[in-house]
């Protein structure tokens, strides 16, 4: 099984229905990978669930425990920001995407799940797949 890292969005659509496709697509996801998050990840999905789809905090809290339940969570270090910054400038995604990026290289992930990248790209051996395509 090939160790994968999971942007926020794939992680929100597997606990939201707003968009069926994507929560099938996602729930299928998680349940024959290997994932990794950062605590990046567990951030940003705290905050959509709240700001966007009005979720509780006690609501928040089950899905950060569900989450760390089943996938390995790794800690974004200054080490990490400082790669991030390189991939930045080298790839010119934003920071933030860069910031997922870098945790997908340190945690020795072969693909990272997003749709904020350019599908089927390589970066520094990371496979990246849209998986909503």
């Amino acid at each position: 099984m090939k160790r994968v890292f999971l942007d926020t969005n794939v992680v929100v659509y597997n606990h939201t229905l707003t968009e069926p496709n994507k929560f099938e697509k996602a729930a299928e996801l998680l349940l024959r990978v290997d994932g990794v998050v950062s605590t990046q990840v567990l951030s940003e999905v705290s905050n959509v669930l709240s700001k966007k789809f009005h979720f509780s905090w006690m609501d928040i809290r089950r899905v950060v425990d569900e989450i760390n339940s089943f996938l390995d969570i790794i800690i974004v270090t200054p080490a990490i920001i400082d790669s991030s910054i390189i991939l930045s400038d080298r790839y010119h995604y934003g920071y933030y995407d860069s910031l997922i990026l870098a945790s997908a290289i340190e945690s020795e992930c072969d693909v990272l799940y997003s749709e904020d990248f350019q599908h089927n790209q390589l970066i520094e051996g990371v496979r990246i797949i849209n998986p909503f395509l």
